[in-house]
């Protein structure tokens, strides 16, 4: 039986709702199911992260004011409910949204879980102005119990936003209703009244262990407050992909092992250790077509942020020199050049080297440790931020960490390519005439008694046919 015999009431998503101004969470969620069902692209970008398949094919049907027929179910009031149906596969999601300050609640949360395995629906959607690293990376922490059966998935307002920036701003929506519409949605959601809100502060648990650390305390795995840092810190760095992505126009990511991918548990525990070990945070975004992922670390005891790209150092040359020019001349317009640092790799058991862009631009031999022949393994490009005071503030860290990413991928990363070896080259003869190769060959056919027609037969252009060479046949 489909999901939607199973609602007593519910409407069909309205783009333009006509409930008060004082329901903005209801119709912020009106807005964006409307849009799904009429823009097929925007609603595959969504919720083919919450386990939907949205092909070519797919119906998609949202309602909202949903309300089920089960006596069990009454006093429950979700703020949507969407159906995917493929024809042969129905796939079904409730939807809980919150709004501005609104924070989702473990309750409600764990409370909808059980509506929806109990009418077999397939997942529960929530969206707030919370953030999380990944979809699958619930902002709260959730039973394990609660989400036997039925996925948990959660978005932000400002990720479903960024979503529909990207696929406006790259013309990927072609028909021109559809994309009016989804800049139509675009306009509404970044409008102050909306309700929508980017991240302004870190929490209170980030101040409290700023202080631990400054003070020189012993950081205790069971402490609460370095849980709580990590989970800001996760929120933050959401958020800075999101602003990148849409500063760049592509999906930038959060680079995870793939053992943390499926496990937000995991990913909080290995983040906590590197405070404990470290007092450091550490995290990776990843460009489209960069040369390579942006490390982030925010490092408590020296109340710095540093931004780093790492590149393979390119190894079809002579000299270590060599190989630090290929990098440097790249930045060599740089105005930042005292400010930017540059590490080499070496080989072996030999000490990495550290000097600015203008020491390795005027002297790349100064990165080159005295008596090594070898070409460094790996090279490095970095900026290192001293936000003093500012580190523990919880507006002051979020503003000028977004800053400085934006500011380093302007001036750094973006100028940054990958080193690609270069095609060999046909070498010279060993004969002492110096013909080339090429030219011996014709001499050896020449001497197997070919007239010199049939040499411009043996290397005539080939006909293609069908898609398959036709080989050229020897002379008999």
């Amino acid at each position: 039986m489909t999901i939607v015999n199973q609602l007593k009431t519910g409407e069909h998503a309205r783009l333009i709702s006509v409930l008060p101004d004082s329901k903005k969470e209801e119709k912020a969620t009106s807005a964006l199911l409307a849009t799904f069902r009429v823009i097929p692209e925007f609603a595959k970008a969504v919720l083919s992260e919450a386990g939907a398949t949205v092909g070519a094919r797919a119906k998609i049907d949202c309602y909202t004011e949903v309300v089920f027929k089960s006596d069990d179910l009454k006093s429950m009031r979700p703020d949507g409910l969407i159906v995917v149906n493929t024809g042969k596969k129905e796939w079904s999601a409730l939807v809980e949204s919150k709004i501005g300050n609104a924070s989702l609640s473990i309750e409600q949360v764990e409370k909808y879980l059980g509506a929806a395995k109990a009418l077999g629906i397939d997942a529960l959607i929530t969206i707030s102005n919370d953030y999380a690293v990944l979809p699958t990376h619930h902002p709260l922490v959730i039973s394990r119990q609660a989400v036997k059966k039925v996925e948990l998935y959660h978005f932000s307002w400002l990720s479903i936003i960024s979503k529909a920036v990207l696929l406006s701003d790259n013309k990927v929506v072609n028909d021109p209703e559809q994309a009016f519409l989804l800049g139509e949605l675009i306009r509404y959601f970044r409008a102050n009244s909306s309700g929508v809100s980017a991240l302004t502060k870190m929490s209170q648990e980030w101040r409290e262990v700023c202080d631990h650390i400054q003070q020189g305390a012993v950081i205790q795995r069971q402490l609460k407050d370095v849980e709580g840092a990590v989970g800001s810190w996760n929120q933050l760095l959401r958020y800075l992909s999101l602003q990148l992505s849409m500063a760049t126009r592509s999906a930038v990511n959060i680079q995870l092992a793939k053992k943390l991918q499926s496990s937000p548990e995991d990913q909080v525990k290995d983040a906590v250790e590197s405070v404990m070990k470290s007092s450091q945070l550490t995290a990776r975004l990843e460009v489209p077509n960069a040369a390579g992922p942006i490390q982030l670390t925010a490092d408590f005891m020296r109340r710095t942020v540093s931004l780093d790209m790492k590149l393979t150092s390119p190894q079809d040359v002579k000299r270590p020199s060599a190989a630090i020019n290929w990098l440097t001349r790249q930045l060599k317009d740089s105005t930042e050049a005292e400010s930017i640092m540059i590490k080499a790799y070496w080989p072996k058991r030999t000490t990495m080297t550290m000097k600015s862009l203008k020491q390795a631009l005027e002297n790349p031999d100064l990165l080159v440790p005295a008596g090594i022949k070898d070409i460094p393994k790996e090279l490095e490009v970095g900026v290192v931020i001293d936000l003093a005071g500012r580190f523990r503030g919880s507006k002051t860290f979020i503003e000028d960490t977004e800053k400085a990413l934006l500011h380093f991928y302007d001036t750094v990363g973006e100028h940054l390519n990958v080193w690609v070896a270069k095609a060999p080259r046909i070498q010279p003869s060993k004969s002492d005439s110096g013909r080339s190769s090429a030219d011996d060959i014709v001499g050896e056919v020449q001497q197997e008694g070919l007239k010199e027609g049939e040499k411009e037969k043996f290397f005539s252009p080939v006909a293609v046919h069908d898609d398959e060479p036709i080989l050229a046949e020897p002379a008999e």
